[in-house]
């Protein structure tokens, strides 16, 4: 009767059907309920929330502890919580929307969008296309300061990738990159004569009834009310942190969803782009998403469960214990993401929560995914306990090292010496001031104090970060005593930003 109905009645029933059994689902395996109940809570994860599609159905749609470790207010299916780069994988499905459509091409060059669009190598720059943005092979590096706490929008931002001297040749390595995922984005919002955020609304959002999620968190959250708080745990203690608005980066990460919408998804991508019977998109547009590209690397030492990994188009392809794996976590300053299918099983689970950098929503997916497949029985949360006590052993030496480095005293130089204003290309400006006779620095929107740590190196912050907490910044010294440059890093992506001239005051004319 089911295959006799056609257009909205269809796809309403059968909405409908699938909200309602989630109320009344029995948890899929013994005992996993209670397996995740106690991993969080060995983890001292504040929520979490988990989704597991099979066969087009929605097994199991749960929330797990609490929106802010500071309340009682209970994490639900429907929470929100944001998905970080598992958005780029909705970004590659409107390209391949779009595709379908013909009006766009995955081989096109990105400047048939973007007409402005520039990259610093001259033979990348001429022939570099929206496939290429999509895969992360544009031999870029991260620039993750481009973006980060710089105060630009998208145009901007994209307008300064002409100035990042590429880490690799062109096409010949995977490196992540952040930013050519905002040019894929643009250019889809170009194509279509609409915007990358009316896109993901109204073509996946609306489409899938995914109805709480938004393309784009608001600032601050306003106006949001089921929504997850971002997170941080530090000497198993969690703290609240501010969202980071991801505005400047959306298409690379910005999506806010929950664990009922993200099943949606699942089912979604499960299906070949048919949803409720309804085709989405072309079946090989959607398939090119799913078609390695680039080479990842092969399995890590030690790894018995993976021996290739490679890139498609927003999604991560992989063999999982010798079964094909499609996945892409997801990490924002204060949240962590994991959302994985096992195609030829027509299986998929999304686990969503609220802490920083937390290995725990991969631990299940893969947990999950072991039960699935009748793997042999392995605790690897508790697996993983054991090796994170190891780890946070060096972490807390590294620590150590570091704070031994830190000379009590005062700079070399007086600290009006640092004061002025910054610039590069690239990172943009930052400026150092006086504050109570004390340095502070301010970049984009936001200001923190310049703490002495040695020679002519300060630390900057605390920044409002999990994942950055403060910057060492460092200060170039001309022989003649002028300060000339200042520098801080992000791992190996390292902002160099020379002093700009100070304006010779201007006379005051009177007596006219």
């Amino acid at each position: 009767m089911f295959r006799m109905m056609r257009g909205s009645a269809m796809a309403g029933l059968c909405m409908s059907l699938a909200v309602a059994t989630l109320g009344n689902a029995q948890e899929p395996f013994p005992g996993l309920d209670a397996y995740i109940a106690k991993a969080r809570a060995d983890w001292k994860i504040p929520g979490l929330a988990v989704a597991i599609v099979r066969n087009d159905s929605v097994l199991w749609a749960k929330g797990y502890g609490v929106k802010n470790v500071r309340g009682t207010d209970p994490v639900d299916d429907k929470t929100l919580f944001e998905i970080g780069s598992s958005s780029k994988s909705f970004t590659a499905t409107i390209v391949a929307m779009l595709v379908a459509d013909g009006k766009m091409r995955w081989d096109d060059r990105l400047t048939n969008y973007l007409p402005s669009f520039q990259l610093y190598d001259p033979d990348a720059n001429a022939h570099v296309t929206v496939r290429d943005a999509l895969t992360h092979r544009a031999g870029l590096a991260r620039a993750e300061l481009s973006w980060m706490y710089a105060g630009v929008d998208r145009d901007e931002l994209l307008r300064r990738m002409r100035f990042l001297k590429p880490a690799y040749d062109f096409r010949t390595r995977w490196l992540y990159q952040n930013v050519m995922f905002l040019a894929a984005g643009q250019a889809a919002g170009k194509a279509a004569g609409s915007t990358w955020e009316q896109l993901i609304q109204q073509r996946i959002f609306d489409a899938l009834g995914m109805t709480v999620s938004k393309p784009l968190a608001p600032r601050k959250y306003e106006g949001l009310t089921n929504v997850a708080t971002p997170h941080a745990i530090r000497r198993d203690t969690a703290y609240t942190l501010a969202p980071m608005y991801m505005g400047n980066i959306a298409p690379a990460g910005s999506i806010l969803s929950s664990a009922r919408d993200m099943a949606q998804w699942l089912r979604f991508q499960l299906g070949d782009g048919v949803f409720n019977g309804k085709r989405l998109v072309s079946s090989a547009a959607l398939r090119q998403t799913h078609t390695p590209q680039i080479l990842i690397g092969g399995s890590a030492e030690g790894d018995t469960t993976s021996r290739f990994t490679t890139y498609g188009m927003g999604w991560v392809i992989q063999d999982y214990k010798r079964q094909l794996l499609w996945q892409h976590g997801g990490g924002t300053d204060g949240m962590t993401t994991a959302m994985g299918m096992l195609p030829d099983h027509k299986f998929g689970v999304v686990v969503l929560s609220n802490v920083y950098g937390g290995q725990l929503p991969d631990l299940l997916m893969r947990y999950i995914f072991d039960r699935q497949l009748g793997a042999p029985a392995r605790d690897l949360s508790a697996e993983a306990l054991t090796r994170r006590d190891v780890q946070r052993r060096r972490a807390d030496s590294v620590e150590r090292a570091q704070n031994a480095q830190r000379v009590v005293g005062v700079p070399p130089l007086p600290v009006t010496a640092y004061v002025g204003a910054y610039a590069d290309s690239l990172y943009g400006e930052a400026t150092v001031s006086l504050a109570d006779g004390k340095l502070e620095m301010q970049r984009g929107d936001f200001t923190a104090p310049r703490e002495y740590w040695n020679a002519n190196n300060f630390r900057w912050g605390p920044l409002p970060s999990a994942a950055v907490s403060s910057l060492f910044v460092k200060f170039d010294v001309a022989p003649d005593g002028r300060v000339t440059t200042l520098s801080f890093g992000l791992g190996p992506d390292t902002a160099h930003m020379g002093r700009k001239p100070t304006r010779p005051a201007t006379a005051t004319r009177t007596g006219q």
